[in-house]
């Protein structure tokens, strides 16, 4: 119930108004609803009685008066009660989205995309299902029973008893089902999160599909994913169709208990007519509440299982700060800018083994050494696989280093806010990220600040872009795709590092970035950026992107610098770095 009452403590109570409105309303239309039986039956025995029909025409009319009543309360108690659910809903999303997008990328390697937006949707209405439809059926048998129990008691306690019997029977039913269904609700809710992660990671790389001619053993895997929340979605509903007719069956019994021993007590002169209508009426009454008690196990069982993958974010842990290192910059003498020191950086990554579930140690950096004074160009050459990208990411926390090696102006960067880092490093990643808008809008995408027209042309100019975007038929208002699909490759990877250039960071981090563009093009992107004397460590698997760096570290396969020093000096000891 933890899960419950964390989600009800953040979303729920603050609303409690409104739910108390609703609850009132709720009791008041029970109390309407169980009113009926009564004038009814007065007009069963007036008419039995055969006294004066006005009087029963007098019944009769109160009795639509209630009935037009009813609709009206009816309708305001919903609204009342799924008001909220739907408030908290709109709320929580938002809450789970934010946290989301703080998470490390630890988080992202673990959960797909696809499992990620099923938890933030379907998980998140199963939850607002539970506190409006949910909340709204359980109050309503509440009210149901005691109300109830209390009319029918006061006419004939044994009769109420033995009919009332057959319905205790369903609490036993609700109690057995319980466990089943919040497994097979976890089971379904799981599935379904899993084939979310390959529709959406088909749809978003559809062309690459098209291409190898792959449509169809995608296809296939989607089949597969399909039949798992078919066959967990069966489970679930042949308990339903069990519970549910059975707790109608048991409603059916309760009527004929009372058309029984209630038929006898009318014989004997102990009931009326009029009773034994009106006792029919209120398990009439109660047969759907009571039976909508097996669509509310159903509903609670998927919230609770829908809370549990919910708080599993809840427990990623975002990249904390110390509020009194928020931001290194010498007061006394801004204009010095940054420093970034690595001091004996080692990194390691856990892989898990699948056939045993162990895990071991891969070792991604080892011992990496290095200081980045303001103005200073530092380039990383190595092969694949030898921890550059994972440097770049253990630099802006994306990956959390270890404390004690990542200094940015002899701050520890575990202690700083991961917002101002990441404003004061500016990272091109190695695969570009666009958004599906227009050239100007993922030019601006994350600035805080106004800038002007002049400053957006000459960061598209600086990035070798300006005249590729003035050669679009709609200019800057082009719009690009999902993923920027409407450009090519290097398009793609200098309108990034434009919009890099027109956050303007002290220090720049590109993670091979010019790979897409030809050597002309990298040799006038390269002076933009020496020009601007911006601080730089740059990456690349060629050596011409590094020639003008001031240190070169020359990593291996295992994240170790094995060599350093100038272009001019690393090109006597390794050959491969002389540009092609």
């Amino acid at each position: 119930m933890s899960n419950f009452s964390g989600y009800q403590k953040k979303y729920i109570y603050p609303l409690w108004l409104w739910y108390l409105a609703g609850i009132v309303l709720l009791a008041v239309v029970n109390l309407v609803n169980l009113e009926i039986p009564q004038l009814a039956k007065k007009i069963i025995n007036d008419l039995t009685a055969k006294t004066n029909a006005n009087e029963s025409l007098e019944t009769a009319l109160a009795i639509i008066a209630l009935g037009f009543l009813l609709i009206v309360v009816r309708a305001l108690s919903r609204v009342l009660m799924f008001w909220p659910s739907r408030k908290a809903e709109a709320a929580s999303k938002a809450d789970y989205f934010k946290r989301v997008t703080e998470l490390p990328a630890e988080f992202f390697e673990k959960h797909g995309m696809g499992d990620l937006i099923s938890r933030l949707a379907n998980d998140i209405g199963h939850v607002r299902i539970y506190y409006g439809f949910g909340l709204l059926q359980i109050l309503n048998v509440m009210f149901l029973l005691v109300f109830t129990i209390v009319k029918m008691g006061s006419v004939h306690p044994t009769l109420t008893f033995y009919a009332l019997t057959p319905l205790l029977l369903m609490f036993v039913i609700t109690k057995t089902t319980m466990g089943k269904m919040h497994k097979y609700s976890k089971a379904n809710q799981t599935a379904v999160g899993q084939l979310t992660n390959k529709v959406t990671e088909s749809f978003v790389n559809v062309h690459v599909l098209q291409a190898n001619a792959a449509v169809d053993s995608f296809v296939d895997r989607i089949e597969t994913e399909n039949e798992e929340v078919y066959a967990s979605n069966v489970k679930l509903i042949f308990i339903r169709t069990v519970v549910f007719p059975l707790m109608t069956c048991l409603a059916g019994i309760s009527q004929l208990v009372i058309l029984f021993y209630g038929g006898s007590e009318v014989i004997a002169g102990r009931l009326s007519i009029g009773d034994i209508l009106a006792f029919n009426v209120y398990i009439a009454l109660l047969t759907f509440p009571l039976a909508a008690l097996g669509i509310f196990i159903s509903v609670h069982q998927r919230a609770k299982t829908a809370l549990e993958r919910l708080n599993e974010i809840n427990q990623g842990q975002p990249r904390t700060f110390s509020e009194t290192s928020v931001n290194p910059v010498d007061k006394k003498n801004p204009a010095l800018g940054f420093h970034l020191s690595v001091k004996h950086l080692s990194y390691h990554f856990l892989d898990k083994d699948k056939d045993n579930d162990s895990k071991t140690e891969k070792t991604v950096l080892k011992d990496m050494s290095f200081e980045l004074s303001p103005g200073d160009h530092i380039g990383l050459y190595g092969p694949i696989g030898s921890g550059k990208s994972t440097l770049f990411n253990l630099l802006v926390r994306y990956y959390e280093p270890p404390k004690n090696t990542v200094f940015l102006n002899g701050a520890d960067i575990v202690t700083l806010d991961p917002r101002f880092l990441r404003k004061t490093i500016g990272f091109a990643l190695q695969s570009v990220h666009l958004f599906s808008n227009n050239v100007r809008e993922n030019m601006l995408f994350g600035l805080d600040r106004e800038v002007t027209e002049d400053e957006i042309i000459k960061a598209a100019e600086a990035a070798q872009i300006l005249g590729e975007i003035n050669s679009f038929s709609e200019g800057w208002d082009t719009q690009i795709g999902e993923k920027g699909i409407r450009l090519s490759g290097g398009q793609k990877q200098r309108l990034a590092l434009a919009r890099i250039f027109l956050r303007k960071p002290p220090i720049l981090l590109l993670d091979d970035v010019l790979s897409a563009v030809d050597h002309s093009t990298e040799k006038k992107i390269l002076s933009y950026i020496v020009g601007l004397g911006t601080s730089m460590v740059i990456s690349s698997h060629r050596g011409s992107a590094l020639k003008h760096c001031k240190e070169i570290l020359v990593l291996d396969i295992h994240g170790a610098i094995t060599d350093r020093g100038s272009y001019k000096e690393l090109i006597k000891r390794h050959p491969s770095m002389v540009a092609e």
